[in-house]
C-alpha cells in the first residue's frame, strides 16, 4: 500500500455556499441534527494546543490542554474555537504503537451555536497512528455500517494542520475524522444508553445478527457485549423492546490491515484468521436472510471503497478483494459450516438455561 503523498479534497460550488451558511450564519433549532455530520465533504482545519505534552502523557487519565479549532471557509473567512484538547485511548495512546494519539476536543456550547459544530460538546477525533490511508480506510468502515443501520456513529473527513504551542512549531498535516457522539446516536434513535450487565442474548436479534456478521465481513474481532468492548447499548425509550449494539473502534479490522494490528512475525495465511465470527447460532434461514441483506449492499460497499480518491488505487484494489472473499464464503456451504456453525455462540457458553 502506498504512503498519501498529496491529498486535495473537491468541493462543488453549491456544497461550499451550504457549508459556509452553516457555518457562520444560519440559525440551528436545538433539535435538528447535528450538522456537523449532515455532509461528506472534506473540511480543512487547524488545531492549535499543546502537542509535546499531549503525547507525552500515558497516565490513566489524561491531562487536559487549551487549545484552538480554526476554520477557515473557502470565501476567506476565518472562525476559531475554544477547545480543550486530551488524549484518549488504550493502544493508539502507546507511544511505541502509534507516533500520535487519538484525541478527545471539548467544545464550548456557547461559541459553536448556529455554527457547524453546533449542539456538540466532546467530539472524540481520530488521527493518524502511522499511516495516513489507515485512517481514512477505517473511516469508510464507518461510512459502510451506516449503510446497514441508523444505529450506527456518523462520521466527518476532515484534513487538519496540527501545531504544537509548545515548540512553536507543525507537527503535520494529516486527515482524520470525526466521530459522533454515542449521545447523540442514542438521541437520533430516540433511545438511551444501558449500562447494565447484557450478554448478545439480550439485545435484539435482527441488530445483533447484521452487526456480528459485518464484524466478520471487514475481519474484526476487537469487540465483545459483555465488557462492552469496542461496543456501545442503547435502548429503545419504549423499554419493551430489546436493546441495540453500536459497534466503533474498527481500527483492528483485517480490512485496513494496519501495521500496528499485526505480530512482527506472521504467516501469509494470518490475514484471513483475522476473519473470526463472533456471533451467535441461528438458523440456516436467519443467515441467509442475513446474508442476502448483505449480498444487496455489496455494490454499495465497493462503490464506497473504490470512490474514495484519498487512499491509493492499490489499496482500494486489495480492500474489494477483502470484501469479495466475504462473499465467496457465504457462498460456498463448507464454508460456511466451518466459518459459522463450528464457532457461533449457544446460551450454554454464557450459562444461560437453553428455551
Amino acid at each position: 500500500m502506498n504512503m498519501i503523498t498529496s491529498l486535495k479534497p473537491v468541493f462543488s460550488g453549491a456544497s461550499l455556499i451550504l457549508t459556509a451558511c452553516l457555518l457562520f450564519s444560519v440559525p440551528v433549532a436545538a433539535d435538528d441534527p447535528d450538522t456537523l455530520f449532515l455532509s461528506d465533504e472534506v473540511l480543512n482545519l487547524e488545531l492549535r494546543s499543546n502537542f509535546t505534552e499531549i503525547r507525552a502523557d500515558t497516565a490513566d487519565d489524561p491531562e487536559s490542554h487549551d487549545g484552538k479549532l480554526i476554520y477557515r471557509s473557502p470565501d476567506g473567512k476565518t472562525k476559531k474555537f475554544s477547545v480543550k484538547v486530551r488524549a484518549r485511548g488504550d493502544f493508539r495512546r502507546d507511544p511505541e504503537m502509534c507516533s500520535f494519539p487519538p484525541l478527545l476536543l471539548n467544545f464550548k456550547k456557547k461559541e459553536v451555536k448556529n455554527t457547524i459544530f453546533h449542539n456538540q460538546d466532546k467530539l472524540k477525533l481520530v488521527t493518524p497512528c502511522q499511516r495516513e490511508e489507515d485512517v481514512v480506510e477505517e473511516y469508510l468502515i464507518y461510512r459502510m455500517y451506516n449503510q446497514v443501520t441508523d444505529m450506527s456513529m456518523k462520521v466527518r473527513l476532515v484534513k487538519i494542520r496540527y501545531f504544537d504551542t509548545y515548540s512553536g512549531k507543525e507537527v503535520f498535516e494529516r486527515h482524520s475524522f470525526f466521530i459522533e457522539d454515542e449521545d447523540h446516536v442514542a438521541k437520533r434513535n430516540n433511545a438511551f444508553e444501558k449500562n447494565i450487565f447484557l450478554t448478545p442474548f439480550d439485545l435484539d436479534t435482527e441488530n445483533f445478527m447484521k452487526m456480528s456478521v459485518f464484524e466478520y465481513l471487514i475481519g474484526n474481532k476487537d469487540w465483545y457485549i459483555t465488557s462492552r468492548r469496542n461496543t456501545v447499548i442503547l435502548q429503545p425509550q419504549d423499554t419493551t423492546n430489546a436493546s441495540f449494539a453500536v459497534p466503533y473502534d474498527f481500527d483492528f479490522a483485517a480490512l485496513i490491515d494496519a501495521s500496528y494490528t499485526r505480530p512482527r512475525i506472521v504467516s501469509e495465511e494470518y490475514l484471513s484468521t483475522r476473519r473470526v465470527y463472533k456471533g451467535l447460532c441461528y438458523t440456516d434461514d436467519e443467515f441467509k436472510r442475513t446474508f442476502d441483506f448483505y449480498r444487496k449492499l455489496k455494490p454499495v460497499f465497493e462503490s464506497i471503497i473504490d470512490g474514495q480518491e484519498l487512499i491509493s488505487k492499490a489499496t482500494r484494489r486489495e480492500n474489494i478483494r477483502y470484501l469479495e472473499s466475504f462473499y465467496s464464503i457465504i457462498e460456498d456451504r463448507e464454508q460456511f459450516e466451518k466459518e459459522f456453525l463450528e464457532t457461533c455462540e449457544t446460551r450454554k457458553m454464557y450459562n444461560l438455561p437453553e428455551l
